[in-house]
């Protein structure tokens, strides 16, 4: 019989008000690589509590070979109203996440497409990511399209990380 055991450890950027979450990460190999996931709103995920976004990520990243992630969102709030102070904490989170992972993954999903406001925060975080000179990747379902959220029925147990363009 074989034992094996790991820790997951998990830490959670929220304001003071807990009205708008920043940042989700997770380490469970610090010597693997580092992802950055931006998706779009945040979810029910805390520091205890997954939900299947979350678990998705950890999974697929897990048999990608990476070892930690910061998971980020277009929009970080989870009660009440975006504020200006709001967008702007979060945009700092982001590029603070930039500066400590290998490559970055968009996972907004294709609703997104449809929203003026999205598009929009989108296109902020890309030039900053360009910027940045970051490696920028999305995901590829199995019939080549591209752009997908990690919820997607066909990426959830497996992802394909294509360049984004």
């Amino acid at each position: 019989m074989k034992t094996t055991k790991s820790t997951i450890k998990t830490e959670v950027t929220y304001d003071d008000e807990m009205k708008n979450k920043y940042l989700i990460r997770k380490e469970w190999d610090k010597n693997k690589k580092k992802a950055l996931v931006i998706m779009k709103n945040a979810g029910q995920a805390d520091e205890i509590v997954q939900d299947q976004t979350t678990m998705y990520v950890v999974n697929n990243l897990s048999k990608l070979e990476y070892g930690v992630v910061d998971i980020v969102n277009l929009f970080p709030t989870i009660k009440g109203e975006e504020t200006k102070e709001s967008a702007i904490e979060n945009l700092k989170c982001i590029q603070a996440s930039i500066e400590r992972v290998d490559d970055v993954i968009i996972g907004v999903g294709k609703e997104t497409e449809k929203n003026k406001k999205a598009i929009a925060r989108l296109n902020m975080i890309l030039a900053i990511l360009l910027d940045k000179k970051a490696n920028i990747f999305q995901l590829e379902a199995n019939f080549g399209q591209k752009g997908f959220h990690p919820l997607y029925p066909a990426l959830k147990n497996g992802w394909k990380l294509v360049p984004y363009h």
